[in-house]
C-alpha cells in the first residue's frame, strides 16, 4: 500500500466483528480508503475483498512511522551529545516539551499520544489470526544509562518489583562507561534479565555507514555474550529499518520501537500496535507504555503520570496486547523518591490484578516461540 493520508474514524455503529468488540467507541486512524469503506454504512467484515484491505491497512499503519527516516538532532551534533551535563539535557527537554505540550495535533497526528492502537484495532476488524494471552504480560524495563543508574536499579528498583514476585529487564550501554559488573552479577543472580542499549548512546548507530553500524551492533553484541543477552533496545529509540533487520543476527528479541512516540526521538513515530510481531527470525516486542521521561518532558507530575500508566494498561490488556514499560533509574528520571513511588503503585495496582501477569520479555519470547512452533 502506498503512502496515503489517514483519517480519524471513532469504531461504534458499524456492527464490529467479535474480535474488534474491544475497540467499540475507540477513535483510530484509517487509510482513506478504508475510512470511506467504514463510512458507508454496513461492512460484511466477512467478504474476501473486504478482508483482504482490512488486513493490509493494519500492516500498513504499523509500518508506516514504525521506523525513522532521518536522524533527531540529538545525533546529528558534532560531538556526542551526551558531554552535555545530564540536568542540562533535561532542562532542554523539559523546555522543548512544555512548548509542544498544547501543540498535540502536530506531533502526535498519528500515532496519537499516549497509546494508539489503530493497527490492532484494524487487524481484529480484518479477522487478522491472533491468539489473545490468557493474561496480559507486563514487562518491566530500565534503560540503564549510566552509572548511577545501575546502582539505583539494584538499591531502589529491584525491592518494589521483587516485593510483588516481578522480575525486570535492564538494557545496559556497553561502551560508554565502566560496567560494574559486580553489579551485573547481582542482577543476573536475582533473576533479573540484562539486555544491551545501543553502542555508546550517541544516537548515531542507526544513521552510520554500513561498515560503522556493523562495527557498533557487533561491539554491543560482544558485551551482551558476557551475560547471555538476548535482547536490545536502540537508545533514544532511535532506529532505522534496516539496523533492526540487522539485529537478528545477535538478538532473538528487539523493543525499540514505540506504540506512541509522541514527541521523542522525532514527532509522529510509532507503530499503533502493542502485540508482539515477527522481524525476519527476531521478535519485535513493542514499548507500549509511554515512556517516563516523555511524560516528565511535556510536563506532567507523578500523580499525572500514574493515571496515565493505569489507564493505558488497562486499554492494551482490552485490545490482548502486552504492556511493556520503560523508565530510567537516575535521579533526574525516575531514580527519586515521588517518582518511586508511583512506580510502587503501579506496581501494586497490576500485581492485585489477576488479568495482568509479570513477564521478563525473554520469558515472553520463549512464549512466542512455542506458541508459533
Amino acid at each position: 500500500m502506498s503512502e496515503t493520508s489517514l483519517i480519524k474514524v471513532r469504531l461504534g455503529g458499524q456492527d464490529l466483528p467479535a474480535t474488534a468488540s474491544w475497540a467499540e467507541g475507540l477513535d483510530i486512524m484509517l487509510p482513506a480508503q478504508m475510512a470511506a469503506l467504514i463510512g458507508n454504512g454496513t461492512v460484511d467484515w466477512h467478504d474476501s475483498a473486504v478482508r483482504s484491505q482490512t488486513q493490509a491497512s493494519a500492516v500498513y499503519l504499523r509500518e508506516r512511522n514504525a521506523y525513522l527516516s532521518r536522524p533527531p538532532t540529538s545525533a546529528r551534533l558534532p560531538v556526542n551529545y551526551r558531554s552535555i551535563p545530564g540536568p542540562l539535557r533535561r532542562a532542554i527537554g523539559r523546555g522543548i516539551g512544555r512548548l509542544q505540550r498544547y501543540r498535540q495535533s502536530q506531533w502526535a497526528s498519528f500515532p496519537g499520544w499516549p497509546v494508539d492502537l489503530s493497527a490492532d484495532a484494524v487487524a481484529d476488524l480484518g479477522d487478522v489470526p491472533f491468539q489473545r494471552p490468557a493474561r496480559t504480560p507486563v514487562l518491566l524495563t530500565h534503560d540503564i544509562d549510566s552509572a548511577e543508574g545501575l546502582a539505583n536499579l539494584v538499591k531502589w528498583f529491584f525491592p518494589i518489583e521483587e516485593g510483588h514476585g516481578a522480575r525486570s529487564a535492564n538494557y545496559i550501554v556497553p561502551c560508554a562507561w565502566s560496567i560494574d559488573r559486580g553489579l551485573t552479577s547481582e542482577i543476573c543472580k536475582r533473576g533479573h534479565e540484562i539486555g544491551i542499549h545501543g553502542y555508546d548512546h550517541s544516537n548515531r548507530t542507526p544513521f552510520a555507514p554500513a561498515a560503522e553500524r556493523h562495527a557498533r551492533l557487533a561491539a554491543g553484541a560482544q558485551v551482551g555474550a558476557e551475560f547471555k543477552t538476548a535482547g536490545y533496545r536502540a537508545p533514544s529509540l532511535v532506529r532505522t529499518k534496516v539496523m533492526i533487520e540487522e539485529l537478528a543476527s545477535h538478538y532473538r528479541y528487539d523493543s525499540s520501537i514505540p506504540t506512541s512516540g509522541g514527541l521523542f526521538p522525532v514527532p509522529n513515530n510509532g507503530c499503533a500496535s502493542a502485540r508482539p510481531w515477527k522481524i525476519g527470525t527476531m521478535w519485535e516486542l513493542p514499548l507500549s507504555m509511554p515512556r517516563d521521561g516523555s511524560l516528565q518532558f511535556l510536563g506532567y507530575s507523578p500523580t499525572r503520570i500514574l493515571s496515565t500508566w493505569i489507564k493505558a494498561a488497562y486499554l492494551i490488556a482490552s485490545s490482548g496486547g502486552i504492556v511493556c514499560l520503560l523508565t530510567h533509574c537516575e535521579r533526574g528520571f525516575s531514580g527519586n523518591p515521588p517518582m518511586l513511588k508511583i512506580y510502587r503503585d503501579f506496581i501494586e495496582i497490576i500485581a492485585a490484578d489477576s488479568r495482568f501477569e509479570f513477564l521478563r520479555p525473554i520469558d515472553l519470547v520463549e512464549h512466542l516461540d512455542r506458541q508459533s512452533a
